[in-house]
């Protein structure tokens, strides 16, 4: 059977907070997102609610794009979903990881209407950490090594 459509979970953490605070902004940043792989938003509904969380829904041909923000956290989930084939969901997730500028990224690829093998269906997740982050985990693992040596 064909693939009928295509998934794609993005979670930003720690990005820059000052990225994650008006609807205008995100609105602007979906479409430049989709305009990198030639599609045109339908339609955009965005909401924000008091507590600071911002939801924004881009309805595309065949597909949409969700996104929440919740800048408390410094925490955005993005889900892009297309039944077109043809085109690449990782420009759009590029385009708003450059605009987040987060420090770790989780990303999951998930085939729907694929009924192959159960080992080839299984979704693909990678996860990516920012080169600040990685200095920052690997300076405080040697501090807290040279800690415990001192004690002994």
């Amino acid at each position: 059977m064909e693939i009928q459509s295509r998934l794609l979970t993005v979670d930003f953490y720690d990005c820059k907070g000052d990225r994650c605070s008006t609807e205008e902004a995100l609105r602007d940043q979906v479409s430049d997102a989709l305009r990198t792989v030639g599609l045109s938003p339908i339609e955009i509904i965005s909401s924000g609610q008091e507590s600071g969380v911002l939801s924004l829904l881009a309805l595309v041909p065949g597909g949409h794009v969700a996104l929440h923000v919740h800048p408390a956290m410094r925490h955005v989930s993005l889900d892009v979903y297309l039944c077109q084939e043809n085109v690449a969901l990782d420009p759009i997730a590029h385009v708003l990881r450059k605009f987040f500028q987060p420090d770790k990224i989780k990303s999951t690829h998930l085939r729907r209407g694929d009924f192959r093998a159960p080992t080839e269906i299984r979704p693909k997740t990678t996860t990516r950490v920012a080169p600040i982050r990685k200095i920052k985990s690997t300076g405080a693992k040697v501090i807290r090594i040279l800690a415990r040596r001192n004690r002994h």
